[in-house]
């Protein structure tokens, strides 16, 4: 077996993994833990501006960027205002929405999963695997729809949002106490 080929079987543990770490994290009774949600905020904030730094120039793109934003915001919004809050143990948890996290998760996943196959289906994998020259021509043109980050920025943005809310819940219930 070819050297390629352990690494897409690595890359693919690495998404199924990450995966069911975000399914596990919209189901239940979470822990508010303060260092976890300013390191994901953060992340999240440098991963959806660079996706929106990279479609400033291309007008369709960044429409797309902005509507996938506005929309993550209002999901964000209203399930922030429906997430439930409950003290243990002198710990704050909360239970965030599972349909709200979990529609957001899926329209990430299923973009995804159509961008692979995307690629697999106009040869953009195998010329990738092969090492051809014009690989990244291939993955690039197939990369380029301008819908992609747009519905991208939808998770990025209802995250950011989220999180935000939950570390500005966490400090007013400290202060209350």
């Amino acid at each position: 077996m070819n050297q390629h080929f352990y690494s897409i079987i690595i890359i693919a543990a690495a998404i199924i993994f990450s995966i069911y770490r975000r399914v596990r994290r919209n189901i239940g009774w979470q822990e508010l833990r303060k260092g976890n949600l300013v390191f994901r905020t953060i992340l999240l904030l440098v991963v959806g501006l660079l996706f929106t730094t990279g479609s400033i120039s291309h007008p369709i793109s960044f429409i797309s960027d902005i509507i996938g934003i506005l929309i993550g915001v209002v999901l964000a919004y209203y399930s922030a205002n429906i997430t439930n809050f409950e003290q243990r143990d002198g710990r704050l948890y909360y239970r965030p929405n599972t349909w709200i996290g979990s529609t957001v998760t899926v329209i990430f996943l299923a973009r995804l999963f159509y961008r692979f196959y995307s690629l697999y289906s106009q040869g953009g994998l195998s010329s990738y695997q092969q090492g051809q020259a014009n690989s990244f021509q291939n993955m690039s043109g197939a990369m380029g729809n301008s819908w992609t980050a747009g519905l991208m920025l939808i998770m990025f943005a209802y995250y950011v949002i989220y999180y935000i809310f939950l570390l500005r819940k966490q400090k007013r219930m400290l202060q209350t106490d």
